[in-house]
């Protein structure tokens, strides 16, 4: 059995990885990889989503790339996009699978959008170059508690409403819970199979499972995903290492070296009893493949924790 000790933290990489490569048989649309895996494995699928999704026509969708991390600078901070798609006219989608209520949302979209945007111009090209880009999130929840199925955002001016010169960049949130707004069977039937009602009958929601099973039943998409779950928890543990570094040099740097022990060891205990209650109540819910997104990501630890009443 491989480990690895670091601040009194056992990492045991064999039974993370079984733990894994157990959750793969039941992984479906709605998980990250296995939604960001589709969508490259089936362009033409991921068109006509996108068709349905936004009500204009594709072409044809020429790049498919999941889980792309993105920054406009070496400085700024960078952004993991579950599919990030092209098409042949040049225009760019960015579509997420939003499965819990992060904090922020709507400034998340519109960072995303910022950087889409940046690695669109190079230095001496025209703004009127700039492409077209969408920013789409599929949501297991109401992002704004208005029951609308379908919330879509474009810039507008404030003193007449009716004035909204398009600049090419559109927000859409999709509600998996909505009751309210016309959306086509198509996107319904989508909405519906996310929340878990699946309608095979629909032409659209058929090819999606198709492509889903086609997925799980691939071996290198099972390694690919165990390699990424393991990869994202090393990076955590990282982060935990360089974090404790850190503010140790801090705290000798100020005579504080006591109090940032204690500080240390009283968060550490903490976290660690956390993350134990988090992770069995996954389990029990029979959700332990979230885990380690919610080590990566802190939003998601704590909408976690406090789904399950966890301080």
């Amino acid at each position: 059995m491989r480990t690895n000790k670091t601040n009194q933290i056992e990492w045991t990489y064999d039974s993370n990885r079984e733990q894994a490569e157990a959750l793969w048989p039941s992984l479906g649309f709605s998980n990250d990889y296995i939604f960001g895996a589709v969508l490259k494995s089936n362009p033409d699928l991921c068109r006509r989503l996108l068709e349905c999704v936004l009500d204009i026509p594709i072409r044809k969708v020429v790049i498919v790339t999941p889980q792309r991390e993105s920054s406009p600078s070496l400085q700024a901070k960078s952004v993991r996009l579950d599919a990030y798609v092209g098409d042949d006219s040049g225009r760019v989608f960015d579509v997420e699978m939003q499965r819990y209520e992060a904090r922020h949302l709507v400034k998340r979209a519109r960072y995303y959008q910022a950087v889409m945007d940046t690695e669109q111009l190079d230095k001496g090209t025209d703004y009127q170059d700039l492409p077209d880009a969408f920013v789409i999130f599929f949501c297991t929840f109401d992002p704004f508690g208005r029951g609308l199925k379908r919330y879509t955002y474009r810039q507008a001016c404030k003193e007449d409403g009716s004035f909204a010169p398009w600049d090419g960049s559109e927000r859409v949130y999709l509600n998996t819970t909505g009751t309210r707004g016309d959306i086509s069977d198509d996107l319904q039937s989508v909405l519906d199979y996310i929340a878990g009602h699946n309608n095979t009958e629909n032409a659209l929601v058929s090819d999606i499972e198709h492509a889903v099973t086609d997925v799980l039943s691939s071996e290198e998409r099972r390694r690919e995903f165990v390699d990424m779950q393991l990869r994202m928890q090393d990076e955590h543990r990282l982060g935990h290492e360089e974090g404790f570094a850190i503010g140790h040099a801090e705290g000798l740097e100020q005579g504080l070296e006591q109090g940032l022990e204690q500080g240390l060891e009283q968060g550490r205990a903490d976290t660690l009893a956390l993350l134990s209650r988090l992770s069995q109540a996954l389990a029990e819910a029979n959700r332990s493949d979230e885990l380690p997104k919610a080590l990566a990501d802190s939003d998601y630890l704590d909408a976690l924790c406090k789904e399950f009443g966890i301080k």
